[in-house]
């Protein structure tokens, strides 16, 4: 059933509008003669984007970015720019793309281009293990619930987001939560594991609660997905050609079938179809 829901959401998603082909763009250009591709990661936890044993990145949005750059016929090296950093646009070569699990907004689009949807995210609410009274997400209204701050998670708690124009709409099903904010989605998840009362719930992506389990974190996820959210790669308004490069490569990945089977990898499912 899951499956079903997420190859219906996708397929909207793949609607958005496709860009011609264009001559070379100077951002390619550029990451030949210097030998390698720029990308942007934010690694706060897997199975998105995280670290190893060894210290070294790794995960699914990780391992995307590697088969974007060799589709694009370039190495790959990784520059670690904050969050805001990303959101702000005008990145001035500082890096190419940016494979970060981000969701097209039509606020974002003023800073960022968004060339190629490459998976579908389910947000859920997570709570305690031991939390018996929030069964369904319409329970944690009033509730303290945490977020990571600047996400489609903590606008979907305020009631102001929007995925993207002409999206299928969506229920708030949480009304007036007091709203907890944190630099990064583990730092949300281990406060809420602390049990402590003092974070009643979070809002954060269906992947991080489950590794989050796995992990062994006391907390559970409450059934019904809160809306599905696009992941798009993100690149720099400066250069329409490059990003009619990335929706090729991308369309390419997905066609292979390389993107089904890291999704696969990473997160059990596919969510890329």
């Amino acid at each position: 059933m899951v499956k079903t829901l997420l190859c219906g959401a996708l397929a909207f998603f793949l609607t958005l509008p496709s860009l011609s082909a264009v001559d070379a763009s100077e951002v390619l250009d550029r990451a030949k003669e210097r030998g390698h591709l720029l990308a942007a990661a934010v690694p706060d936890a897997l199975p998105q984007s995280g670290r190893d044993a060894a210290g070294n990145l790794d995960g699914f949005d990780i391992a995307v970015s590697r088969a974007l750059a060799k589709q694009l016929g370039a190495g790959v090296e990784f520059v670690l720019p904050s969050w805001q950093e990303i959101l702000d646009g005008g990145w001035k070569g500082r890096w190419d793309y940016a494979v970060v699990s981000m969701t097209p907004t039509p606020e974002r689009e003023k800073a960022l281009g968004f060339p190629a949807v490459y998976r579908l995210s389910p947000a859920v609410l997570v709570v305690h293990e031991g939390d018996t009274a929030i069964k369904e997400p319409k329970d944690a209204s009033g509730k303290t619930i945490g977020v990571k701050q600047d996400t489609t998670y903590q606008q979907y708690l305020n009631h102001d987001l929007v995925l993207y124009q002409g999206a299928k709409p969506f229920d708030y099903r949480i009304e007036k939560p007091v709203v907890r904010l944190f630099p990064d989605k583990a730092d949300a998840l281990a406060a809420l594991a602390k049990g402590d009362g003092t974070l009643d719930a979070v809002v954060t992506s269906l992947a991080h609660a489950q590794a989050a389990v796995a992990e062994g974190l006391p907390v559970r996820t409450v059934p019904g997905f809160l809306f599905f959210e696009p992941q798009a790669v993100a690149v720099d308004k400066a250069d329409p050609a490059f990003a009619a490069e990335v929706a090729s490569a991308i369309q390419a990945l997905r066609a292979d079938g390389t993107l089904g089977r890291l999704s696969v990898e990473w997160f059990g499912i596919d969510l890329t179809q």
